[in-house]
């Protein structure tokens, strides 16, 4: 018999969720045996998968060592790449991730943002990415490091409370702030987005203001304000437009290495609990030197 505790960390999750993590990700169909079985119990009674757990509930889980170890995952080691941190408490780490690193690892448990984190942090509660970045795009990337936290800034994201705004580089001259929109459909099998003026599909809301035009490059660096949070959005806006983004080959960009895109500030509204610490904040990861490189020309406002 196994017999745990809820932290504050554990709590606010489905009974069912927690015993399929807390036994290594079992199949499904053994967890709900084990419930109709009243293998699992919360305080002394049968409780059902559904049941969300809260602190201080007492769970115990009537199993077997041998059965337990079939299900055991071996350990994990993650590589210590570099993590480059914005900003972290006890509870939420903001990182600026480089270009061609993924946020989450692959099956194959290949180099990622989460990985680098989770070599860092001895944690039973993997760290989770909120927002998610292109491999090849750079910049600001949440992570909560508990699960309140975690259910706090995915309600956050959801309701649009935190503002993001990206900076790009784009092909030719946009000479005036817009303000786009459209509906927003995925082709999934290519894995490439579209953005068009009617129409099925949601609703994608995207602002840019340009900041400069490098005329010897015929090039606009662009602020971006990202309203909606749909797959590919800005770059697909841009290209619905004219204006892709540089190195963005698969929206029609020319060869740069990669699409310069660069999550670049994050505001947060007013917070309690445990984001107090981000209320009312801005975060700000600069740039990298590609985008220097590409806008570090004459120009004219």
């Amino acid at each position: 018999m196994q017999k745990t505790t809820i932290t504050a960390n554990e709590a606010n999750q489905r009974l069912d969720k927690f015993i399929h993590r807390r036994l290594g990700r079992p199949p499904k169909s053994f967890v709900q045996k084990m419930l109709r079985k009243k293998n699992i119990t919360v305080n002394g009674r049968k409780a059902d998968g559904a049941f969300m757990l809260a602190e201080g509930d007492v769970v115990k889980l009537f199993i077997s060592e041998k059965t337990a170890e079939k299900f055991a995952a071996p350990a994990k080691t993650f590589p210590k790449g570099d993590v480059v941190v914005v900003y972290e408490d006890n509870y939420v780490s903001l990182l600026n991730k480089p270009a061609g690193l993924s946020v989450q690892p692959d099956i194959a448990g290949g180099d990622s943002l989460i990985g680098r984190l989770r070599g860092h942090y001895n944690s039973d509660f993997a760290p989770v990415a909120i927002n998610r970045l292109d491999k090849n795009t750079t910049g600001l990337v949440i992570c909560a490091k508990i699960l309140p936290a975690a259910q706090a800034l995915s309600k956050l994201m959801h309701d649009r409370k935190i503002q993001k705004i990206y900076l790009g580089v784009a092909q030719g001259e946009i000479a005036m702030r817009m303000t786009l929109q459209g509906t927003h459909t995925k082709d999934r099998e290519r894995n490439i987005a579209k953005i068009a003026h009617d129409g099925d599909g949601k609703a994608a809301h995207t602002h840019i203001v340009p900041l400069k035009y490098c005329a010897t490059k015929d090039l606009t660096l662009l602020e971006i304000h990202l309203h909606t949070g749909r797959s590919h959005q800005i770059r697909a806006h841009l290209q619905s437009i004219g204006h892709p983004l540089l190195g963005d080959i698969k929206y029609g960009g020319k060869k740069a290495g990669r699409q310069l895109l660069h999550a670049h500030q994050l505001i947060f509204p007013k917070l309690d609990g445990v984001l107090a610490n981000l209320s009312n904040k801005t975060f700000t990861a600069p740039p990298p030197l590609d985008f220097l490189i590409y806008t570090k020309t004459s120009s004219k406002q």
